[in-house]
């Protein structure tokens, strides 16, 4: 007998010699504390389900739901903040009402959008904890209390001016300025800044000129706080950099601009008296606030540290060419062309389905398309006839219709349409919808785009093919017109973080002489070919761009290929590059 029988049988044994009432009795008080315990647990799961559990978690890393709800308290209190100072400074003059009322839109607009953007800037918040970890990035309590002041306190203001030279001829900019062109807008830049330092009227020579749009009104562009100003520009920057009112030096803002700044007026940081007791009676998580300015602070280094690596003297660059054509969301599907001429009851297609089918005006169009149809089967031309067509668009193009996917028209006329077997030329009809007969010649059907522009990707990353002469012939087309809309551009080079992250990620997996494939970016298909790649300096315009967003596209770097779970749910694949930071 193997064991598993010898204890079962000892077993039995056992319970026959028990005390029944008493075995019944020890079950009962088992049974019970099984229930507790079970409860118990049911109970601590949700416990933890409700606040431990993570709200939103970035390649491992993440933050509690019950943080997520306190810091969407916080959120949601920071905007009605927000609110009261925009109100107080349209009372105080520092915004117009104009500005004032574009600013409370978007306050409602942020609202609207709390959820989802909370969620965004949480999984930001993780990656840059993550990032400026690998990096070895920290901040000390002095950045962070900087970052907090600017909680409690209103901003400092300013109000600016601006003179801009431009390059070009008579002071406008044209295309790519040539030597000449910049040396002389730098003479008169030079010149502005000389007659301002002999005590010269900013407005008035801004008025003289300026070329751009404040040049009327003096220059005047008006208060702001820092964060209300372009990123990364070199004009704004230099002006918040004056300890005290004054005018700057000559700022190259870009390769076709030069522009001075004066600062007329500064209205320093104030504590904001009201801050401490909305905040006490909002019952927020003061410590979780405070945190999150400490996030503030450590995104401020670790930016500081990245635009360091990102605009040194050369960065790898990539020479780019592409072929475009707008993503309709219907790229999946096959499409045919057709032509058409319609007959109407009465000539009036808009009205048709408003009368009673025995109308004899039906009848009358049915004769007439039965008249028609005999005469194009006698050899009579289509586009003639389609001139006198009760679809006056189409009339116009000889009755040709869109190229269009199934289930575009009308289903009587799809049908006829979408038979199996029709052949460019053939004739249908008529064909009797709701706006009366129709006469189709069939002209063409194609596959999908997205299969297409799959086989002409194919072709253009075959050996020794000429991508520009390629595409350019795909762009003409044949009798079919297959790409009808499609570009052909030749960007030149580009550094990584001075354009947008879907375009970067999408260039940089391609090596010098590589053609991509098909990828929707931005609401158009491209292929992409890298031409060349090359360590360059950065030019004015890529340097704009890059103090200006490469910061945000560096971390969306990460972002986009790492694993997100949000509220127990995975919404985002790990990536080939997930978990790696992002390379200058």
């Amino acid at each position: 007998m193997n064991p598993f029988s010898r204890l079962r049988q000892g077993l039995a044994a056992r319970y026959a010699r028990a005390d029944k009432t008493a075995l019944t009795n020890l079950t009962f008080v088992a049974a019970i504390a099984l229930s507790a315990l079970l409860l118990l647990g049911a109970g601590g799961y949700g416990w933890w389900s409700a606040t431990l559990a993570p709200g939103v978690e970035v390649n491992g890393h993440g933050i509690s739901k019950s943080e997520a709800k306190a810091r969407g308290d916080i959120a949601a209190f920071k905007l009605g903040i927000e609110e009261s100072r925009i109100r107080a400074r349209i009372a105080a003059g520092t915004l117009t009402p104009e500005e004032g009322t574009a600013a409370l839109q978007k306050v409602t607009d942020a609202r609207t959008n709390l959820g989802k953007q909370l969620t965004a800037d949480m999984v930001e918040a993780i990656a840059i904890a993550t990032l400026a970890e690998e990096r070895g990035v920290t901040v000390d309590d002095a950045a962070k209390e900087a970052e907090w002041a600017k909680e409690t306190s209103t901003p400092e203001l300013r109000l600016l001016r601006r003179i801009t030279i431009s390059v070009g001829i008579g002071g406008i900019s044209v295309g790519t300025p040539s030597d000449a062109d910049v040396a002389a807008a730098q003479q008169k830049a030079d010149a502005v800044a000389a007659e301002l330092a002999a005590g010269g009227d900013f407005g008035e020579i801004a008025k003289r000129d300026s070329s751009d749009s404040y040049a009327p009104n003096g220059g005047l562009i008006g208060w702001s706080a820092q964060d209300e100003d372009p990123a990364g520009d070199a004009g704004y920057e230099a002006a918040w950099a004056l300890p005290s009112p004054g005018t700057t030096a000559v700022i190259r803002r870009s390769a076709d601009q030069f522009v001075i700044f004066a600062v007329d007026q500064i209205r320093p940081a104030a504590l904001d008296p009201a801050f401490e007791q909305r905040a006490n009676e909002a019952k927020l998580d003061m410590g979780l606030y405070k945190k999150l300015a400490g996030e503030r602070a450590l995104k401020n280094a670790l930016k500081s540290s990245v635009l360091a690596e990102l605009t040194t003297p050369t960065v790898e660059q990539r020479d780019v060419s592409y072929a475009a054509i707008a993503d309709d969301g219907k790229s999946d599907q096959d499409r045919v062309e057709v032509s058409h001429i319609l007959y109407a009851p009465n000539n009036d297609a808009r009205n048709a389905r408003k009368l009673d089918p025995a109308d004899p005006a039906w009848a009358a169009a049915e004769a007439e398309a039965n008249a028609a149809f005999a005469q194009l089967q006698a050899g009579a031309d289509f586009s003639t006839l389609a001139k006198g067509s009760d679809d006056a668009s189409s009339a116009k193009q000889g009755g040709l219709l869109t190229w269009a996917p199934k289930g575009t028209y009308t289903q009587a006329f799809d049908d006829a349409i979408w038979a199996d077997g029709l052949k460019r030329g053939d004739l249908i009809g008529p064909i009797k919808t709701e706006f009366g007969y129709h006469i189709i010649r069939f002209e063409a059907r194609q596959q999908s785009l997205k299969f297409r522009l799959e086989l002409l990707a194919k072709q253009l990353a075959a050996p020794g093919t000429d991508f520009e002469s390629a595409v350019k012939a795909a762009i003409a087309g044949g009798v079919d017109d297959p790409f009808t809309g499609m570009t052909f551009t030749h960007q030149g080079w580009v550094a990584r973080y001075s354009i947008a992250t879907d375009l970067s990620q999408m260039v940089w997996k391609l090596d010098q002489g590589a053609v991509s494939g098909v990828e929707s970016v931005q609401n158009s298909f491209l292929i992409v070919k890298v031409n060349a790649v090359e360590q360059r300096p950065l030019s004015e315009a890529q340097l704009t761009a890059v103090k200006g967003n490469g910061f945000a596209y560096w971390i969306n770097d990460y972002v986009a290929s790492a694993e997100i779970w949000v509220d127990g749910s995975k919404v985002q694949e790990k990536g080939q590059a997930a978990g790696a930071s992002p390379q200058p």
